[in-house]
């Protein structure tokens, strides 16, 4: 059914992007609610074993992580208060900069290269961090890049509206935004947790371009028109 024009008294309403009980869940949004939730127990896990062997890892690392986790499930899977666009705004919000600088936050690569045992998967891991691609890839232009365009996709082409019809699209958005959000936290954050020199500038002007994005786009393919 094709949108209706819009016209006098008439007001616009952003149709919720998540599968409608027509599609159900779908095996891409099931992928997309239990692998952050399953990334998080692995994450509590090694965090045990650091402290079991008597190394000392912050409790609240391990809440930051798992908050993360249950965020970026949510965000793909359950409901958010408020109207269509509102809900989805949130969702959007939670997914492609809460949970990433949540899991960010957490050190993840630090706590994985510390709990695992000297041998081939940790030098694999440490030549994968300290490799040319994952170099360029966190640098802050670059991520803002990634991450604004990414919006500009999703939001000026049909991809949108696709996504209410198919799950397997939805899951496979979600999981973007969440990596987009996560190589630009991880640009913007490097070492610590907290804001390189070289990351601020994208940071300030990257955070509010979520909006102009959105609201540049007058035609929405899956904006309708309600009385």
């Amino acid at each position: 059914m094709r949108p209706a024009a819009a016209g006098p008294g008439r007001r616009r309403e952003l149709a919720h992007v998540h599968p409608g009980p027509a599609t159900g869940p779908g095996t891409g949004q099931l992928l997309t609610v239990l692998a952050p939730l399953l990334v998080a127990v692995a994450y509590l896990l090694a965090a045990q074993r650091l402290r079991r062997r008597g190394d000392a890892w912050p409790r609240w690392r391990d809440v930051s992580f798992t908050a993360g986790g249950v965020g970026a499930a949510w965000a793909a899977g359950g409901t958010a208060p408020g109207g269509p666009f509102t809900g989805h705004m949130i969702q959007h919000l939670v997914v492609g900069m809460a949970a990433p600088l949540l899991f960010v936050v957490a050190r993840p690569l630090t706590l994985a290269l510390r709990a695992l045992r000297p041998g081939r998967a940790r030098r694999r891991l440490l030549v994968l961090a300290r490799s040319r691609p994952v170099g360029w890839l966190v640098l802050p232009p670059l991520a803002a890049l990634l991450d604004v365009g990414g919006l500009w996709l999703l939001y000026r082409t049909e991809l949108f509206a696709a996504m209410r019809h198919q799950p397997l699209l939805h899951g496979v958005v979600h999981a973007h935004m969440l990596a987009a959000g996560l190589i630009f936290t991880l640009a913007c954050c490097p070492a610590h947790g907290r804001p390189g020199a070289g990351g601020i500038g994208p940071t300030v002007w990257v955070a509010p371009a979520h909006c102009p994005v959105v609201v540049a786009a007058p035609e929405y393919p899956v904006l309708r028109v309600t009385q």
